[in-house]
């Protein structure tokens, strides 16, 4: 492992971890490494894994696991994954795996794959892959593939593939094409392709495509 510890802007480095004070800042460039508690930033090819309530902060091509209710910012082209009630802030072309209820913030042109009750908060051309009860709200041009009992809210000019027992929202110029037993609602000028036994409530001024026995409910507004 190497490490350097950082107090008040002072950079300590070395092979053996040195750390000052309670509150300290850990330096990770590379190995694998565990943070319990405290604050690490992760650079160049650093693995952490973090637990309690550890802050980490990775750049580069750094590949985080984080646990309990830690915090992670990404940047670059980290990796993250995150478990129970973690919270990540990801950026630029960050690749995140999110499950057991992890909240992801992410905004640029991010991958993530949500799973079991996470929930993804999204902007920006971020790829979307959901499934599993998973909850993501899209803006811009985001795109999202929902799968297995996912709620999609859609907004501004994002795109939607859902397919099964998913629920769909759209409203701006969200689109989506609909698969299966999907239940969704659309107003504003969004569109909609439907296909199998999907059921679409819509306004009037939304655009609608009905296949197979898809059904459609256009409702005041």
């Amino acid at each position: 492992m190497k490490a350097k510890a950082l107090l008040v802007g002072v950079v300590l480095s070395g092979t053996t971890l040195a750390a000052y004070g309670l509150d300290k800042t850990l330096l990770f460039f590379y190995g694998q490494n565990e943070v319990h508690g405290g604050t690490a930033i992760v650079r160049e090819t650093g693995h952490v894994s973090c637990y309690g309530n550890a802050s980490v902060t990775s750049y580069d091509q750094g590949v985080i696991s984080c646990y309990d209710t830690c915090t992670v910012e990404a940047y670059g082209h980290t990796v993250v994954h995150a478990y129970a009630n973690s919270k990540v802030s990801a950026f630029d072309n960050t690749r995140i795996y999110a499950t057991n209820h992890a909240q992801i913030d992410v905004t640029g042109s991010a991958r993530v794959d949500a799973t079991d009750d996470s929930v993804v908060i999204a902007h920006g051309n971020v790829a979307i892959n959901a499934s599993k009860h998973a909850t993501i709200k899209a803006f811009d041009n985001v795109t999202v593939f929902a799968s297995q009992n996912v709620t999609v809210e859609a907004h501004g000019d994002a795109t939607v593939m859902a397919l099964g027992n998913v629920h769909v929202t759209l409203a701006d110029n969200a689109s989506a094409q609909v698969y299966g037993n999907v239940v969704l609602s659309a107003k504003d000028t969004s569109s909609v392709e439907a296909f199998d036994s999907a059921q679409v409530t819509r306004t009037k001024s939304v655009k609608v495509q009905l296949h197979d026995t898809a059904k459609e409910v256009v409702a005041n507004g």
